[in-house]
């Protein structure tokens, strides 16, 4: 766990904003607002730019600024103010647009419903299970081909969906602070702590063989043993115990309408607190605890 409200490292500077360019601009917004003593200036003498000042810093003296300088609140609303200059940002903003027209060319496509045809990584797989039947090669060929634009298509749904619950969820709480570069490991910081988000397609197949029928109900009903089931049965290549805001699809074909409703109504201010037992294959089992957000994209209600 990562904590920023009363320091910075030059690590979590680089995290929070990525490159060279950002820190400038950074920098530059926040010597407007309160004066940076450290800061030197060059004036450019020669071509287009000639008669312009600009940073006179290198790049380990750029970072260095940053972490002394730093203001917790006056330096949260800039890297928030430059986050909504970012692409990722405009096309979170843009994302009831452009669902429209991605789900209109499905449709026009005939692809069914917006489902997986295969796992990720199970490719493979997948054409094996297709030679395997007894049609002929022109319908197997036609079937890889229609799975192929149904995975491409439904990477680029979800990409226009994530984009778009970031951005929901950076507008809910002026404590957020977003990374301006997605470095494994922390992209949000929520009053002052990091937060790495995850996205999920499911629960997990395990939390599904344990409840059965009831698993959707049982999954809306309690998030906290979603989040304790996802932590407890991640892949060990990719373990961590560290906070996160979990947001995990009960229902694949859910609505921008539905998203903005569900994430409108989840607390972004207190998160949850997970306690979860891990079988690791060297350590054997371990005990962890971590504070968690966790917001299920779901169609259906199960308040009854």
């Amino acid at each position: 766990m990562e904590y920023i409200k009363s320091k910075l490292s030059d690590d979590l500077a680089r995290k929070i904003i990525g490159s060279q360019e950002k820190a400038t601009e950074y920098l530059l917004r926040l010597n407007d607002i309160k004066s940076i003593s450290s800061l030197k200036f060059k004036t450019i003498s020669r071509g287009k730019n000639a008669g312009k000042k600009v940073l006179d810093l290198s790049t380990k003296e750029l970072w260095r600024v940053v972490v002394d300088s730093w203001d917790y609140e006056v330096s949260k609303k800039i890297i928030r103010d430059i986050f909504k200059e970012t692409d990722k940002y405009k096309s979170g903003k843009e994302a009831d647009n452009a669902m429209e027209v991605l789900i209109k060319e499905w449709q026009s496509l005939k692809l069914g419903d917006i489902a997986w045809p295969f796992s990720q990584g199970a490719f493979d797989d997948f054409v094996q299970r297709i030679n395997s039947e007894k049609e002929n090669g022109f319908i197997k060929d036609e079937k890889v081909k229609v799975a192929a634009v149904k995975y491409r298509r439904i990477k680029e749904i979800n990409t226009v969906r994530n984009d778009f619950i970031e951005t929901l969820i950076f507008e809910k709480n002026n404590n957020i602070l977003p990374t301006l570069n997605h470095r494994r490991g922390v992209d949000f910081f929520i009053n002052g702590i990091s937060f790495d988000q995850k996205v999920a397609k499911s629960p997990t197949n395990e939390f599904k063989r344990h409840f059965k029928d009831d698993w959707r109900e049982e999954a809306i009903k309690k998030p906290e043993l979603v989040a304790e089931y996802l932590y407890k049965y991640q892949d060990e290549g990719r373990f961590g115990a560290d906070p996160r805001l979990l947001v995990v699809y009960v229902d694949e074909d859910v609505s921008i309408d539905k998203i903005r409703e569900i994430i409108d109504g989840t607390d972004l201010n207190n998160p949850i607190e997970i306690n979860f037992t891990y079988k690791h294959k060297v350590q054997g089992e371990k005990s962890y605890k971590v504070p968690c957000f966790v917001i299920l994209l779901h169609n259906q209600n199960y308040d009854e």
